[in-house]
């Protein structure tokens, strides 16, 4: 059964902002990474992969909690979904900063803290967007913005991928390939937690 409208401070909405948060340090760790020198980059690796283990405890506890009462905020499925994404997310943002360590040798263009800060506006609205699952005004307008974002960033990562003469470098071409694509599936992942929210939204409003 689905709690009223107004019980805004569940438990349920609670793990999945702080999913939300791990998903905002695993971008701040990366941040970090492209302004450090790159042999200095290899300590916050752990710290980085790390992040993984406890958004999925927070997953593991969400899906336990929801299970285990009779009242949700939302739909048990769509609860579900969030936390799965936001999951999903946060692996991306952990690969980049996996290949962006293992490429010691590797210049990243501008286009790299370009989509950067995209992501991490998505990631601040999408924080936000879930402590407010029920303010059905707020998450349209979440959702515009972060479809506007989403659109920026598929230029950002086209604009990375032509930005320098690297087709005469096919190994280089390929990790800067790999980080860009990384960067863009966590974009592309936090676009379909605000499709989710959009649902929602159409659907109990």
């Amino acid at each position: 059964m689905i709690a009223r409208r107004g019980q805004r401070h569940s438990q349920a909405v609670e793990l999945l902002t702080d999913i939300g948060r791990e998903v905002r340090t695993g971008v701040n760790l990366l941040s970090q990474l492209l302004g450090m020198p790159a042999a200095d980059r290899r300590p916050l690796r752990d710290e980085l992969i790390g992040l993984e283990g406890t958004a999925m405890d927070l997953h593991f506890n969400l899906m336990t909690h929801i299970r285990s009462v009779f009242l949700t905020p939302l739909p048990r499925e769509d609860i579900y979904a969030l936390s799965r994404l936001l999951n999903r997310t946060l692996e991306h943002v952990v690969a980049a900063g996996d290949l962006i360590i293992a490429r010691e040798s590797l210049t990243l263009p501008r286009q790299s803290s370009d989509q950067l800060e995209t992501l991490g506006r998505q990631v601040d609205l999408t924080v936000d967007a879930l402590a407010r699952l029920d303010d059905f005004d707020h998450l349209e307008e979440y959702w515009i913005q972060i479809q506007r974002l989403t659109k920026q960033a598929n230029r950002t990562h086209r604009e990375w991928l032509t930005s320098s003469d690297s087709a005469f470098q096919p190994n280089i071409a390929l990790q800067q390939a790999q980080i860009a694509t990384a960067m863009l599936q966590a974009v592309e992942s936090l676009r379909k937690v605000s499709t989710t929210a959009g649902s929602i939204m159409v659907r109990e409003s």
